[in-house]
C-alpha cells in the first residue's frame, strides 16, 4: 500500500573542492505538518482499521462456528445419533440437532450483529462527533 504522505527530499550541496556546504534546510510550514497529521488519521481510521475490524470479523465467525458446531452439525444432519443405525438413531439424532440449532445460532447471530454495529459506529464516530461539535457552536 503506497503511503499517502510525500517524502521530504534533502540534496547535498558540495563546492568546486568537495566540501560539502551547509545550508539552511526548508522545513514544512505548521499548517503543511497539521494536514499530514489529518491525512495520516484519516487513513489510519477509515482504511486500515476497518481492514483489520473485517479480518476479526471473518476470524470470530470462525471461531464461534467451531465452538457451537454449527456447521458440523448443518453437514452430519441426517447422520444418526452415535451411528445408531435403526430408525430410532437417525430420528432422535435429527430431532436432537434441531433443537440444538436455535440455541447455537442465535448467540452466534447476535455477537456477528454486535459486531457488525461495533464496525459502523467506528465508522460514524468522527463525523458525528465533527456535527456534534457544530451544532453545539451554532445553539450558542
Amino acid at each position: 500500500m503506497k503511503k499517502i504522505l510525500p517524502k521530504m527530499k534533502q540534496k547535498n550541496i558540495v563546492d568546486s573542492s568537495g566540501q560539502q556546504l551547509i545550508q539552511p534546510v526548508k522545513t514544512d510550514s505548521y499548517l503543511q505538518i497539521f494536514m499530514y497529521y489529518i491525512q495520516d488519521f484519516l487513513s489510519w481510521w477509515y482504511i486500515k482499521m476497518p481492514a483489520r475490524y473485517l479480518r476479526i470479523f471473518g476470524r470470530l465467525a470462525t471461531v464461534l462456528d467451531d465452538n457451537l458446531s454449527i456447521s458440523l452439525l448443518l453437514r452430519n444432519f441426517f447422520v444418526a445419533w452415535h451411528r445408531d443405525r435403526t430408525v430410532f438413531g437417525f430420528i432422535f439424532g435429527m430431532v436432537i440437532k434441531i433443537l440444538y440449532l436455535p440455541f447455537a445460532l442465535v448467540p452466534f447471530v447476535l455477537i456477528l450483529i454486535l459486531y457488525i454495529v461495533f464496525i459502523l459506529s467506528w465508522l460514524i464516530l468522527p463525523i458525528g462527533t465533527i456535527i456534534f461539535i457544530i451544532m453545539s457552536l451554532v445553539k450558542k
